[in-house]
């Protein structure tokens, strides 16, 4: 598919939307920004410079720190409504049942 991909302005469209949607709750929608670029960058290098995806949609060092920190906080986010702590609950076992370390010797 390499050689079909087009740039198309959509793209930044799209992107431009996300960044002012208001997608997160007012107390998070400051990162809102860092979190897009941090999808930008999990796409490919080679793909980003054929979008015309540059410098300017790079974390700087402090934003992905900031963004590694905010996936562990939400790694450990137990949300009741979540399939897995239904399927605890179902169990008999705590909701957070997955989510704990649980060493087996």
């Amino acid at each position: 598919m390499r050689g079909q991909l087009e740039r198309s302005e959509i793209v930044f469209e799209f992107l431009n939307i996300m960044r002012h949607v208001p997608a997160l709750p007012a107390l998070l929608r400051p990162l809102q920004g860092v979190l897009i670029k941090a999808a930008v960058q999990t796409i490919p290098m080679w793909l980003r410079q054929h979008l015309g995806l540059h410098e300017r949609w790079d974390l700087a060092p402090w934003q992905c720190h900031l963004v590694c920190r905010a996936g562990v906080a939400a790694d450990q986010l137990v949300l009741r409504t979540s399939p897995a702590a239904q399927s605890c609950r179902r169990l008999g076992l705590p909701e957070n049942y997955l989510y704990v370390r649980n060493d087996l010797r």
